[in-house]
């Protein structure tokens, strides 16, 4: 998810109402727009989500800082990308997206119809 405003955060609620056995979305629709549809029986834990969150530098997009959840990324002395650390939070919480930030969520056993590969 992107924000291009600089003065708002927005928060996005992640819906896993319609789901089907099968973990794609049935056709009801409701006035809520659905992101993604959670496999029902995994062994994977679907309580938690794991999110990214990209912000520049005190939020000055002319900084050649970024920073990911916080923390300054940068390559380390070989020129080598450090872990990529998530911040796990709970599922039925809304994301949260900053002034000017781009956020990854990785919603554990998702299936994402427009996603899928298709011969």
């Amino acid at each position: 998810m992107i924000n291009l405003d600089g003065n708002t955060t927005v928060k996005v609620h992640v819906s896993t109402e319609n789901v089907t056995s099968n973990g794609t979305l049935g056709t009801q629709q409701q006035n809520q727009t659905k992101f993604s549809g959670m496999s029902r029986g995994s062994n994977i834990d679907v309580s938690t989500r794991e999110e990214y969150h990209l912000t520049a530098l005190n939020g000055d997009l002319h900084s050649q800082t970024v920073l990911l959840n916080g923390n300054i990324l940068s390559v380390n002395s070989s020129g080598s990308v450090p872990p990529l650390e998530p911040i796990e939070t709970s599922q039925s919480d809304p994301i949260t997206v900053a002034p000017f930030s781009i956020v990854f969520a990785h919603i554990a056993n998702s299936t994402v119809p427009a996603c899928e590969y298709v011969d």
